[in-house]
């Protein structure tokens, strides 16, 4: 069996809302959609998400489409070893691609072995993937109300975007704790915006409304700064943009500056790569949770058996689909209190709608998943002293 194509479509599909979070507001999903075809019929699909989707695409396309056309689909390894070693001098940008197309291979590979894609990655663990209420940064009664509707629906852990304004981030937080009472996980985000004095203030002053974990608090390169941070305050600290390799996983476990990853197929460079992280956090005593891109119901169907597959997923995970007014499958996923069935079909699952894919690829125009084009004043800023 040999492959014989690598398309791709650039899709972007329009959020209910905007997300305002620290580094600016989001209005829609975009990201990029990967077929690899075989002599034999077999169609492997993947997703890549990141922050410049045309630049992904041409990465695809151009750099990484001729390493795999005519290659055996089964040679996973061979052909994921050539594209890295490839991209070794821009890997930053060139993961994106990898973990599309990697995505792809495994589907195919499930699909040809008729077996999903769980049982690839080391068999299931899990029947059902639990993942957060995302709420974004809005007017605490707003948020409130928003966070009454996920507890009504079953969800037991809330995410919330904080990092602009300390204290308008308490009041909503309290405003959040009252609306659900005390059973309710409440983590908060502040995508690294605070320095590390701002961090310890900060926290402190949220802490009394019993938050589970607070993500990436400082500087994804301060490694040094957010251990700093860890050592000051009770609540576990979560590694996000500071955690998307396996290295910088290595120097955070180094510096014991976290108790959690925050861990992206995405950036990490596929999902065997993501599972390597995790391994290494399973060696390390660290928790891991799954972040995200505002995947589609197609990656995060690739989330779903990353986690069903591992032991050491004990939180919910990310997820923007509930505030996507669209999916590419052909029936959207369901949340049933707040999680997703894994499904048994072969390779990843996948029932991709192609008239949706067409719909949500027409006419595709970039947009900056950081700034604000509604606001071009806003200008952010990571590891400011608020």
């Amino acid at each position: 069996m040999k492959i014989t194509a690598v398309r791709t479509m650039p899709i972007k599909i329009p959020f209910y809302k905007g997300e305002k979070w620290a580094g600016g507001t989001r209005y829609s999903a975009p990201s990029l959609i990967i077929q690899i075809e075989t002599d034999e019929g077999f169609i492997g699909i993947g997703e890549s998400v990141g922050p410049t989707i045309p630049v992904i695409q041409t990465v695809v396309d151009k750099e990484f489409a001729p390493f795999v056309v005519g290659r055996d689909p089964m040679e996973l390894e061979s052909i994921l070893h050539r594209l890295e070693e490839y991209c070794v001098n821009w890997k930053q940008i060139g993961y994106y691609g990898m973990a599309g197309i990697e995505m792809a291979l495994l589907d195919l590979r499930g699909k040809i072995l008729n077996t999903p894609a769980y049982n690839l990655l080391g068999g299931k663990v899990k029947t059902e993937v639990a993942f957060v209420g995302y709420i974004f940064i809005d007017a605490p009664e707003t948020n409130a109300e928003e966070a009454r509707k996920f507890a009504a629906a079953g969800y037991t852990e809330l995410k919330m975007k904080v990092g602009r304004d300390i204290d308008l981030d308490a009041r909503r937080v309290k405003a959040v704790r009252e609306a659900v009472g005390p059973a309710m996980k409440i983590r908060i985000d502040a995508n690294q915006n605070w320095s590390v004095p701002t961090a310890i203030k900060a926290i402190r002053r949220m802490e009394k409304y019993d938050l589970q974990m607070v993500e990436q608090p400082t500087r994804y390169d301060d490694v040094d700064g957010m251990a700093a941070v860890a050592r000051a305050v009770d609540v576990p600290i979560i590694a996000d943009e500071g955690c998307a390799t396996y290295e910088d996983a290595l120097r955070l476990i180094d510096k014991r500056a976290c108790a959690c990853f925050l861990v992206y197929p995405s950036e990490a460079g596929g999902i065997l790569k993501a599972k390597q992280i995790v391994d290494l956090a399973n060696h390390a005593g660290i928790w891991c949770v799954t972040g995200s891109w505002a995947e589609t119901g197609i990656g995060t169907l690739g989330n779903v058996h990353l986690v069903a597959s591992s032991r050491n997923f004990p939180f919910a995970n990310d997820t923007h689909l509930n505030f996507m007014t669209g999916d590419l499958l052909r029936e959207q996923l369901a949340f049933h209190q707040g999680s997703i069935k894994v499904p048994d079909r072969p390779g990843f699952g996948i029932d991709l709608d192609l008239a949706k894919l067409e719909l949500y690829g027409t006419d595709f125009e970039r947009e900056m998943v950081f700034y604000d084009p509604k606001d071009p004043q806003f200008q952010p800023r990571i590891g400011q002293i608020l």
